[in-house]
């Protein structure tokens, strides 16, 4: 399905709620297997990622249900898992196949994961490798690719130093250390997302936090929870871009989470000008609304550092950064070449599509992405998003500046994520054909 998005003759008015965190409920899926007592999931997202999160636990031996938006989950424990008699589809979830191969190291079966063409080209190796070290039996794919079987067995607990950040490799290593021998050591020199820090806590596993580190002790029995998932902050982003670019346009997004490890585009939003007032209240996890008007943006520099808590949102920003007054400059941007596509080239080709200006410098983790703004209508043309989420639906809002307008081909692969992206965006008043 291809769809064109042009600028509107008014601007976008109303309020939404965005698709629930995709992250936070395919962790609340795959934990639910680790404790045998029932789980209570509400306003679980629908999203194909958390679908195939569901699909791959219930091979595992989840028993649940679905009452409209309410997941009731009761898994087997780690003890109970079922062995799969087929391999275990994982879509394009690199959180699903990441977590599931720490999740299913310290267990007494045998799986085979795989996923779609994307997935099975992304890499694995730094998820295998320092399972192996924990004593893990992993096979991979020539290069560390899917697909991927893990043959359960006993652990070890480990000392482990984050190479990058990364809040999947993090979480596969205390997926497999809450059944390991001994107590285990996550070093993480740079934060990222903590959602299965606080889950896990929460069902009772014993982790705690002291400054860079994460401390994991095993054998604790998990509970059964009931928990609320908040709206995907990575979604609701989209719509927060929207507001921005449209002139005049106001946009309230409700019962967002705003985990902070989440929330660094709203920093950066602000340091470049942007009409942003959120209000929270405190839970598991954060929840909140956020308000956004239109607002005259300027460049500004976003620190490696800052990079893990807003990985996702960088193709938004980038288009943000497009209309903006002078130089956004994005530093330690190498993880994009390995997303669900390579979505440096994927943004660069899009600021230029927009009649912009930018530039891939450095290498490494010093890899840096410039782009050179100015206030203004964007230019329209075709664009190709080679089927990743996140690149459509920054084309998407990027053709609300555009009179022209920008032709999205694919664009149903928003789905992944957002299923009512385009629904959304045309009731508040963006103009969008197919």
């Amino acid at each position: 399905m291809d769809l064109k998005v042009k600028k509107s003759q008014k601007p976008l008015q109303g309020a939404i709620r965005p698709e629930s965190d995709k992250s936070i409920s395919q962790r609340l899926i795959l934990f639910s297997l680790l404790t045998e007592e029932e789980c209570v999931f509400e306003k679980i997202s629908s999203a194909l990622d958390p679908r195939s999160a569901l699909s791959a636990a219930a091979c595992l031996g989840l028993e649940y249900r679905l009452e409209n938006d309410t997941l009731f989950a009761k898994g087997p424990g780690i003890a109970g898992l079922k062995e799969p008699d087929r391999p275990i589809y994982c879509g394009n979830s690199g959180t699903l196949m990441r977590l599931l191969m720490g999740l299913l190291a310290p267990s007494r079966i045998f799986a085979v994961l795989y996923g779609d063409h994307s997935l099975n080209n992304r890499p694995m190796a730094r998820i295998a490798e320092p399972l192996r070290d924990m004593g893990a039996v992993i096979h991979t794919r020539r290069g560390g690719l899917a697909p991927i079987a893990v043959v359960g067995g006993d652990l070890k607990g480990t000392d482990f130093t984050l190479p990058v950040a990364s809040a999947q490799l993090k979480s596969a290593v205390i997926l497999a250390s809450l059944h390991s021998e001994g107590q285990s050591r996550v070093i993480e020199p740079i934060p990222s997302r903590d959602h299965t820090e606080r889950i896990l806590a929460h069902m009772g596993a014993e982790i705690t936090r002291q400054g860079s580190e994460i401390i994991i002790e095993p054998g604790r029995k998990l509970s059964g929870i009931k928990m609320k998932v908040g709206g995907d902050f990575s979604s609701a982003a989209f719509f927060i871009g929207a507001g921005l670019l449209g002139e005049g346009s106001e946009i309230i997004l409700d019962d967002v989470n705003l985990n902070p490890t989440r929330t660094g585009l709203l920093k950066v939003l602000e340091r470049m000008g942007a009409s942003l007032v959120v209000d929270e209240t405190e839970d598991v996890e954060p929840i909140g609304r956020i308000k956004v008007a239109s607002e005259n943006l300027c460049g500004t520099v976003v620190e490696s550092v800052e990079v893990p808590l807003l990985i996702d949102e960088i193709p938004l920003l980038a288009v943000l950064a497009a209309a903006a007054e002078g130089t956004t400059t994005i530093c330690g941007v190498s993880e994009l070449k390995v997303k669900e596509s390579d979505r440096l080239s994927g943004i660069a080709e899009l600021v230029r599509l927009l009649g912009r200006e930018c530039a891939i410098k450095g290498e490494g983790k010093n890899l840096t992405l410039e782009i050179y703004g100015r206030p203004g209508e964007f230019e329209g043309g075709t664009y190709d998003p080679k089927f990743d989420h996140r690149l459509a639906m920054a084309a998407c809002v990027a053709g609300l500046n555009s009179p022209e307008g920008i032709t999205v081909l694919n664009a149903e692969c928003a789905e992944v994520s957002q299923p009512q992206f385009y629904s959304e965006l045309k009731r508040l008043g963006a103009q969008i054909e197919e």
